[in-house]
């Protein structure tokens, strides 16, 4: 393995630890949100009190239905913003090595004892092994997926609100 795929593993454990790490403090906020309303009511309850809030939290007063639109426009180019970064990383990797590199292998090679045709196979081998696979632009796809869900949710959603003419 090479520094530059230990780096891009590095980075990626890094990236899904924190995401993990983000929503599993999200869900412990919203937890101690719940047990802390709860508490409340309870208290209220042995005081012979009327219960001060509902069991669901109000909306905040921002809240309308083309938060959807937003949602969903934003998942749909960011998906197809990823994409695209990745087919231009991917295809713009995709180089023969450099001529100097290749005869500097060769005649490393030829010193250790390897025949030509070890040699035309190892850097045959070589050419394009560290390069990343076409296939994973495609995951751009799956938060593009979520923004076109989203954006058909509002669809349906606006289409069932609004007035029959």
């Amino acid at each position: 393995m090479n520094l530059q795929s230990v780096l891009v593993i590095t980075v990626v454990v890094l990236g899904v630890a924190s995401v993990v790490t983000v929503l599993l403090y999200t869900l412990h906020l919203r937890y101690k949100t719940r047990e802390n309303l709860h508490r409340e009511r309870l208290a209220a309850l042995e005081k012979g009190l009327s219960s001060p809030a509902p069991v669901e939290a109000p909306l905040p007063a921002s809240w309308n239905p083309r938060i959807y639109l937003l949602r969903g426009l934003m998942w749909l180019f960011g998906g197809v913003t990823l994409a695209v970064f990745l087919a231009g990383a991917t295809f713009t990797q995709r180089r023969p090595p450099d001529l100097e590199w290749r005869l500097w292998h060769m005649q490393r090679l030829k010193e250790l004892g390897a025949t030509e045709e070890q040699i035309r196979q190892d850097l045959a081998q070589r050419g394009h092994r560290d390069d990343p696979p076409p296939a994973l632009a495609l995951a751009g796809l799956i938060p593009a997926g979520v923004g076109l869900a989203y954006l058909i949710y509002y669809r349906v959603e606006r289409k069932r609100n609004l007035p029959d003419a």
